[in-house]
């Protein structure tokens, strides 16, 4: 796959694949930001989403080996629902994308260029986690609407 597949969900849900390249995440964060326009959510909704989706698959494309990674926006009355799942290329070996378990939130120093992805994600979402199956990592984050 080299470009980003589209699919849409009844009941205000959109998702996207493509390749674990970092070239990727610009679009997605683009995208992100035209579909909740679109669904009227107001700008501080979607400059949050467009962060939150922005770390969640520049960690995927960063800290992973996955071979690719998808991305989900969900719409309820109460909340939008960003997902990125990055598909685990190792076989019953008990890690995810080469990573063991969930990730965790970082404590940089001061003066680290990097590291604060997930403290970002901590701090705009009202709630986030991650999901681990045996073939893929999801890590979501949950922002009202």
């Amino acid at each position: 796959m080299n470009t980003m597949a589209v699919t849409a969900k009844a009941g205000g849900a959109r998702t996207w694949a493509f390749p674990r390249r970092a070239e990727f995440i610009p679009e997605t964060r683009h995208r992100v930001g035209a579909l909740l326009r679109a669904w009227q959510r107001s700008a501080e909704t979607v400059d949050a989403a467009m962060l939150l989706v922005t770390e969640l698959v520049t960690n995927a494309v960063e800290h992973t080996d996955a071979s690719d990674v998808i991305c989900s926006v969900s719409l309820s009355a109460e909340a939008v629902t960003v997902s990125v799942t990055d598909t685990r290329t190792d076989t019953g070996t008990g890690t995810v994308s080469g990573k063991a378990g969930a990730p965790v939130v970082g404590q940089p120093d001061d003066l680290a260029e990097s590291g604060r992805g997930l403290f970002l994600v901590a701090a705009l979402a009202t709630d986030w986690g991650t999901r681990l199956t045996a073939g893929s990592r999801e890590v979501w984050a949950r922002l009202a609407s």
